[in-house]
């Protein structure tokens, strides 16, 4: 009897990082479900929203040079434990002080940016252990089900359960959940089996991170389109944690529930988009597809600006998170296919940085200008400018890892 388990879950250690952090994704929609929610609850401003989403963004970005250096001098596992640790002890410490009636704006800027530094050491270490743990051959299938998990637990699952919770319980129940699920990811973690850690370079730590920053810029279909990643964040795609509670709240007047659906409907788009990916395996033209789905999200994002009510916002949000997932799907394997493997910490790190350095600058703009010109006028121009990068792919050089694919076809059939 065949197996209907994919073949990247039939390997252990892929299986154990995936499991927990699919769990520790569900516990992370129901945070930004509580999360949005408590701060206008507490400060009913978008400035005060802002202030917090960034507060997490602007430490990781500031910190995730430093975490790619870190992550490829010690194992990677390490980093990871050491993250999940440190996050779910910061959501714990919300869930008290909300529970307690004492939680004040401030405090939640605070444990943001704790939060925000433990992902700077997170996300460079789970991007750099996938080559260790699954062959080159399942790596599209193993970003395909990362991202199926972060789509349908974080935007799908999450969300749902947040809007049930918070509406059901309180606050501080939904805080509480999510800390609950990082303990269960670094007991995932935990589990795995030890691999040695790179091979020390015997240099400073300033020089590897220089030689990462080197490398990326060498690499024209690389910076090109980290940077063209980083404006659609900045203008389009990072503002939505703001301006989306602030559409389905101060806009079409609805509440947790309302908001938590709309977030899943966006899992469901991304999900089957992740599963597709899965299953069919990348198109020939990556880059191509790539940038194609984002330009599509920001179109999407422009119909969602002008929703009339939550079910035309959810089918909007479907197509956005749907046509995300492409791009991000394909993306992750050509970093860890091309990106040399002693390199690949650091080099992950700089995508990170690049892709996401305007983020917290993105989210205090999209606050400030929902508050001056609009919520839909706001999202409107986003879409607008991330429609725009399309013209990315005429840049000499982005798509030359898909000609090169194309010419070893070539080499190969004759």
């Amino acid at each position: 009897m065949l197996s209907v388990t994919p073949a990247a879950l039939r390997h252990r250690d892929f299986a154990l990082l995936w499991s927990g952090q699919s769990i520790s994704l569900v516990g992370d929609g129901v945070y930004t479900v509580a999360l949005a929610l408590e701060t206008l609850r507490v400060d009913n401003h978008p400035l005060a929203l802002s202030l917090v989403l960034a507060a997490r963004l602007l430490p990781m970005v500031l910190l995730l040079v430093a975490g790619g250096v870190i992550v490829d001098r010690i194992p990677r596992r390490f980093a990871m434990l050491a993250s999940d640790s440190t996050r779910g002890l910061a959501v714990a410490v919300i869930a008290v002080l909300v529970a307690l009636g004492v939680l004040r704006t401030w405090e939640l800027i605070l444990i943001s940016a704790v939060f925000g530094a433990a992902d700077a050491l997170f996300y460079p270490a789970a991007t750099a252990v996938t080559p260790e743990i699954l062959p080159a051959e399942l790596l599209v299938q193993g970003s395909a089900l990362n991202h199926t998990s972060q789509t349908v637990a974080q935007t799908l699952i999450g969300p749902a359960l947040g809007g049930v919770v918070v509406g059901a319980l309180g606050y501080q129940w939904g805080f509480a959940i999510d800390a609950l699920s990082f303990a269960v990811s670094a007991a995932c973690v935990l589990a795995m089996a030890s691999h040695p850690p790179p091979e020390p370079t015997g240099r400073l730590p300033l020089a590897d991170a220089r030689d990462g920053l080197r490398y990326v810029r060498s690499q024209r279909w690389l910076w090109v389109s980290l940077a063209g990643a980083g404006i659609a964040n900045f203008a389009a795609f990072s503002p939505l944690a703001v301006l989306l509670p602030l559409l389905i709240r101060n806009v079409l007047h609805q509440g947790p529930l309302a908001l938590g659906l709309v977030f899943a409907a966006g899992g469901v788009g991304g999900g089957v988009m992740a599963l597709l990916v899965a299953h069919f395996g990348a198109p020939r033209l990556r880059i191509t597809w790539m940038w194609g789905g984002w330009t599509v999200a920001a179109a999407a994002l422009v119909a969602l600006a002008l929703a009339p009510n939550v079910w035309f916002a959810g089918a909007c949000m479907c197509v956005v998170f749907g046509t995300l997932m492409l791009g991000n799907v394909l993306w992750s394997p050509m970093m860890q296919e091309l990106v040399p493997p002693e390199l690949l910490g650091r080099a992950s790190s700089v995508d990170w940085l690049v892709s996401l350095s305007l983020s917290p600058l993105g989210v205090l703009v999209g606050g400030a200008a929902a508050g001056v010109i609009g919520t839909r006028t706001t999202m409107v121009i986003g879409g607008c400018i991330g429609i725009s990068l399309f013209s990315i792919l005429f840049v000499p050089g982005v798509r030359d890892p898909e000609r090169r694919g194309s010419s070893q076809i070539a080499r190969a059939s004759r």
